[in-house]
């Protein structure tokens, strides 16, 4: 959870209250110095220090780290550490902490959530100080509720971090929907334009087929007009004469609701033809003349008007 994030840094008012934790603690002990230590890379800071006339540190001073100082040892092994005179203890009478003649050191670690080592919360003084000794349960403590303000700081950041990217997140599934929404708006556009297209071939198709239609069948035709008849028969020719004249002048939006056989009927309304002369040139009863003509009112939206059908069909030819 914490792995790859990056530890946030320590705002004001959480350094405020540690500063008046450590000034307690250096009240208590009654030490030199009371501290609290950030480590880096290649440094440590002294990033709180009690307020102590004595304390020969300020705060933010930069000190190399890795040299040997006592809390170098502490942030190594995560361990607490406590030295009562360094100047009779050879591993530490030469740590760079004897330049303020400080020989007793009381430090505990302090500890991000993910283990990682923070810095120190410390005490120093220039004399073996049996108050610190004594108060070290206190010190523990304090050292207690600072790890807890790491945890709880880091705990914001993960917070912090997971909102940024929700935030992200949302954002990129925003710009996908825009995006597929203006592919389907293209798409739309494209099939719109597509079926016009297909429309327009197919009318082209229809006139094309008529066209070679009347190609084979007019001659044929022509030649029957010098051919003696019978009276059916010459109705035949007729009728087969006027489906290939250009008299079907209806809109393709008007025609191609009606049957071939309202087409027929539509088409011979609009020449002024009766029902009884249509229905003989048909071969039908008269009725079912009328029962076309009533379809085609009703195809048209006359139905309830009075309106004259062979007019009507007219306003619509080109």
């Amino acid at each position: 959870m914490y792995m790859e994030l990056k530890k946030p840094s320590i705002p004001e008012d959480i350094k405020t209250r540690w500063r008046r934790l450590v000034n307690i603690m250096g009240q208590v002990t009654d030490t030199s110095a009371a501290l609290i230590t950030q480590i880096h890379p290649e440094t440590i800071e002294m990033l709180i220090s009690s307020e102590s006339a004595d304390s020969p540190y300020s705060e933010n001073e930069i000190s190399p780290s890795r040299c040997g100082l006592y809390c170098d040892w502490v942030v190594a092994n995560k361990s607490p550490l406590i030295v009562n005179d360094a100047a009779k203890d050879k591993f530490w009478k030469s740590n760079p902490d004897m330049i303020h003649n400080l020989t007793f050191y009381l430090g505990y670690p302090l500890i991000w959530p993910d283990g990682e080592v923070f810095g120190t919360l410390c005490v120093l003084d220039v004399k073996d100080n049996l108050s610190a000794k004594k108060y070290s349960d206190l010190i523990e403590e304090f050292q207690s509720i600072v790890n807890q303000d790491l945890a709880f700081m880091l705990d914001q950041s993960v917070q912090q971090q997971e909102h940024n990217d929700l935030e992200k997140l949302l954002a990129q599934q925003r710009s996908e929907v825009k995006n597929r929404a203006n592919d389907l708006a293209e798409i739309n556009i494209a099939m719109r334009v597509l079926l016009n297209h297909r429309e327009k071939d197919k009318e082209h198709l229809q006139q094309d087929l008529l066209n070679e239609i009347r190609q084979c069948v007019k001659p044929w035709l022509k030649k029957l007009e010098y051919t003696e008849l019978e009276k059916t028969q010459q109705l035949c020719v007729d009728r087969i004469r006027d489906h290939l004249s250009d008299s079907s002048s209806m809109p393709h939006k008007f025609w191609h609701q009606l049957t071939g056989m309202e087409q027929e009927v539509a088409e011979a309304i609009s020449q002024g033809l009766s029902s009884k002369f249509i229905a003989r040139k048909m071969f039908v009863e008269k009725s079912t003349i009328d029962f076309h003509r009533q379809n085609i009112r009703q195809k048209l939206g006359l139905t309830k008007s009075k309106t004259n059908l062979k007019q009507f069909l007219l306003s619509f030819q080109h």
